[in-house]
């Protein structure tokens, strides 16, 4: 019987072991089919991805192959193209007497003549220059003045490019292209020379000027929060005592005193002489502008290029054209002073931002200015007082409410006198009497009576402690307010001659 109930406590025993191993199988493979299929579903997702970016491909490669067809009736067109990239790859690399184009007739197409003009412009062939260039003007003139304003500065003939300069950076508006921002960085930085600065600072304080004054006011606001909000709302703050803290006669002005001398500093540092650099990014505005192509093929050459980048990069987004909006004119005026640190653009801001700089100033001198009060109204430990560089006359009424407020009755104190001498009394008279109960009546009468006048006669004399503790921390503060505005009234003494330089000095170099 025992040796049957061992056997199968030991098939039982196996048994148990194969369903574990079975269960613990399973849970392998459970998650070996879970990871499979992850990563089956991500080849799956790329492979899908690859297939729709090469079916699109196939299919801008289809479109590409009939407009190619389409193309072909502009031959001469592209050859004008052709030829004008190497002729500005060549004044890009120093090229100086650049020979004609020599090409066939294009008629309808401004880049023809507008390159041979700048070929003519570079090699000092005025006549020629003359007359290509009306030919090209009277086609399509805004492409042409902006080709030969950024051909010649791509030349390093910049004194040559500012007459065109003028008619490719007309009056600006609310907006600015690409090109023009590109060539208002370019001025500001000096490319152009002096002449160059002073027209794009020409364009931007008469754009300011025709803007209406509801206008004028916010965006003078909008500087004001552009220099404050880039300053340390601590500069210059005085040390004063908590109970000063809310007061700004007191707080303000050394914190404006210090905002102005920042001002200062930032308006002398973007006023420093900048080194004039040279327009590198003017060669791929002008490719841009030349592979626009002519009128009638100017739809087919961007489609074209569109399926190009399709079938090259799967339709990767490109560079913005010349004439696609950079951002607003103001905010990026106030962006080069307030944001970024080009010193040419910067400088330009502040030329142009001069009437609200100066704005700014005067506010900041007048604030930095305010003379302090003599006397101010604060609460001290919950007393009402008027403190001010003679000190607190009510100080005395607040130090005798202080001790009328700790004043404790003796009149506790008499009661338990009385009830301890009641119990000596009544002792006495129990030890005559020989009345041994009256004795236990006597002794709590004895103890709660000198218990009660010891702890209120501790009490009193804590309370008057507390007391004159709490009138010498009084005094005390009201001293330190009082010292703290004789000192607000001594550094405005200073301070008005500080402020009063710096402002002049900000007028000074704004005008």
């Amino acid at each position: 019987m025992s040796d049957d109930w061992w056997v199968d406590y030991r098939q039982n025993r196996r048994i148990e072991e194969l369903q574990g191993e079975v269960q613990a199988a399973y849970s392998y493979a459970a998650s070996r089919s879970r990871a499979l299929q992850s990563r089956l579903s991500q080849v799956q997702g790329t492979l899908e991805r690859r297939l729709d970016r090469l079916a699109k491909s196939f299919d801008a490669f289809v479109e590409l192959s009939d407009l190619r067809l389409e193309m072909a009736m502009f031959d001469r067109e592209s050859d004008v193209r052709n030829r004008t990239r190497r002729l500005l790859t060549g004044l890009a690399q120093g090229a100086g007497d650049p020979p004609p184009l020599d090409l066939d007739d294009c008629p309808g197409y401004w880049l023809k003549p507008a390159a041979d003009g700048l070929a003519a412009l570079v090699r000092g062939d005025d006549e020629a220059a003359r007359k290509l260039t009306a030919e090209a003007i009277a086609l399509d003139e805004d492409r042409t003045t902006l080709f030969l304003t950024l051909g010649l500065a791509t030349a390093g003939r910049y004194a040559d490019a500012v007459p065109w300069l003028s008619r490719s950076l007309p009056s600006l508006g609310t907006t600015v292209t690409a090109v023009q921002r590109q060539l208002w960085i370019a001025c500001a930085d000096g490319a152009f020379g002096a002449p160059g600065a002073a027209h794009i600072e020409r364009r931007l304080i008469e754009m300011i000027d025709e803007m209406p004054a509801e206008a004028t006011d916010q965006e003078r606001e909008r500087w004001r929060q552009g220099f404050t909000g880039k300053t340390d709302g601590r500069t210059g703050r005085a040390r004063l005592p908590r109970e000063l803290q809310n007061q700004p006669g007191l707080s303000e002005p050394p914190i404006m005193a210090g905002r102005l001398a920042d001002l200062r500093r930032k308006v002398e540092e973007a006023i420093q002489p900048v080194d004039a650099k040279p327009a590198a990014d003017f060669v791929g505005l002008l490719i841009t502008l030349v592979d626009e192509g002519a009128p009638e093929e100017r739809e087919l050459v961007a489609r074209a290029r569109e399926l190009r980048e399709i079938i090259e990069t799967g339709g990767a987004e490109r560079p913005p054209a010349w004439d696609a909006p950079a951002g607003e004119t103001l905010e990026l005026l106030r962006g080069d002073l307030f944001s970024r640190s080009a010193p040419g653009p910067r400088a330009l801001a502040v030329r142009v931002g001069a009437r609200w700089l100066r704005s700014i100033a005067e506010g900041l001198a007048e604030r930095a200015s305010a003379t302090p009060p003599d006397a101010v109204d604060v609460s001290v430990y919950g007393h009402s007082l008027r403190v001010g560089v003679a000190g607190a006359p009510a100080l005395p009424e607040a130090q005798a409410a202080i001790d009328e407020a700790a004043a404790i009755s003796p009149t506790g104190e008499r009661l338990g006198m009385g009830v301890a001498l009641a119990g000596v009394l009544v002792l006495v008279l129990t030890i005559a009497a020989g009345i041994a109960v009256l004795a236990v009546v006597s002794a709590v009468m004895i103890f709660v009576g000198a218990a009660v006048w010891i702890k209120l006669r501790l009490d009193r004399s804590r309370a008057r402690e507390e007391a004159e503790h709490n009138k010498e921390r009084l005094a005390r503060q009201v001293e330190a307010i009082t010292g703290a505005l004789k000192n607000c009234h001594t550094v405005h003494n200073n301070l008005r001659k500080t402020v009063e330089a710096d402002r002049q000095a900000i007028v000074t170099v704004l005008t």
